[in-house]
């Protein structure tokens, strides 16, 4: 598939218009101290307008980069375009990826739109690919292993079909000092119609939507193609309590609360190594989960008999991650956290 749109762009670059607008604010994001989305913002496809009830758009997006150390991993999404994401005023920001931790080397990030009939391959591929949307979630390792099989089944039904994309646009980022375009946080865009088509006006994101500027007037793109993906990055993940991280401290809380000792030690123990090996954080990260799940699951000692009384874990008190600078987190090491 990244053949194929890269293909794509490769052979339509004098007949497409290609930006990447950064955000104002936003800062490159460092190796191994920051994550990557990469979401739909918004698009419009003038020509769908002639394709009538059996034709609709088909969204593909993915990103590859370096995440567990060995090859690049290429994770893919393909479904149905939303149908709001034409509607004036509504960005969508529809994920197309994970969040996924930027260990540094070079990202590939791309985007495409294919025509799919109703009764046709694509619309069987959308709704296999639909049914393993969720298991595309951490742990990093089992996703990384269910994206290589998506986009390798896709790039069969795409070679079967002929398909080729009605508007892409595939970019290369890296890291600060990489000798490239950095990656920051920002707008991808690709507009169906030539530079010079524009006669002079520039790409430029306002009020969250793309916008043509005139000098001091911006005005909203009509009667093109065109597709904005927005990239994400971030410091810090709002998510770290992963499925599976998240049943293994409830499952040694309550074995504490049932008096089940060697039993919690065992599931803490496996907590904690979890959290302080998870390939989906950051290593900073690695070390302020690891100690949080060790601070909540020492609370359930401390307050065992009140959390008895209810046979739940409810009357613990939440725990917040430490600061990133904080010296218990910099000074923390494997044998003492399990202690």
């Amino acid at each position: 598939m990244w053949d194929r749109v890269r293909g794509w762009f490769v052979a339509n670059a004098e007949q497409v218009t290609i930006a990447f607008i950064p955000d104002p604010d936003g800062q490159p994001v460092r190796p191994n101290a920051g994550y990557l989305r990469v979401l739909l913002a918004e698009g419009a496809l003038a020509r769908s307008r002639t394709w009538g009830n059996d034709h609709f758009p088909v969204l593909h997006g993915g990103v590859s980069l370096n995440a567990l150390g060995a090859a690049p991993i290429t994770f893919t999404s393909f479904s149905r375009a939303p149908e709001e994401w034409t509607t004036p005023g509504v960005v969508l920001d529809h994920p197309l990826t994970m969040l996924l931790p930027f260990t540094g080397g070079t990202v590939e990030i791309e985007a495409a739109l294919y025509q799919a009939t109703a009764d046709g391959p694509l619309k069987t591929a959308v709704d296999l690919v639909g049914n393993l949307a969720s298991l595309m979630g951490p742990p990093l390792s089992f996703a990384s292993q269910i994206a290589d099989k998506v986009s390798t089944g896709l790039d069969q039904v795409l070679d079967a079909t002929g398909n080729q994309p009605v508007l892409g646009l595939h970019m290369t980022m890296v890291s600060p000092g990489g000798g490239g375009r950095v990656l920051r946080p920002g707008h991808l865009v690709v507009v169906n119609t030539p530079p010079a088509a524009l006669n002079g006006s520039t790409l430029v994101i306002h009020d969250g939507r793309l916008h043509l500027r005139d000098g001091d007037n911006v005005r909203l793109p009509e009667g093109v193609d065109y597709l904005v993906v927005r990239v994400e990055c971030r410091a810090e993940r709002d998510d770290w309590r992963f499925p599976e991280l998240d049943d293994l401290i409830r499952a040694a809380g309550q074995a504490w609360i049932e008096g089940f000792e060697d039993m919690y030690r065992a599931r803490r123990t496996e907590a904690l190594v979890r959290a302080w090996n998870s390939t989906d954080l950051t290593p900073v990260d690695r070390r302020r989960v690891a100690l949080l799940v060790r601070e909540e699951l020492d609370a359930v000692r401390e307050l065992g008999a009140v959390a008895a009384t209810t046979g739940t874990l409810g009357d613990i008190a939440p725990h917040r991650l430490r600061a990133t600078d904080d010296d218990a987190v910099h000074k923390l090491d494997l044998a003492q956290l399990l202690a």
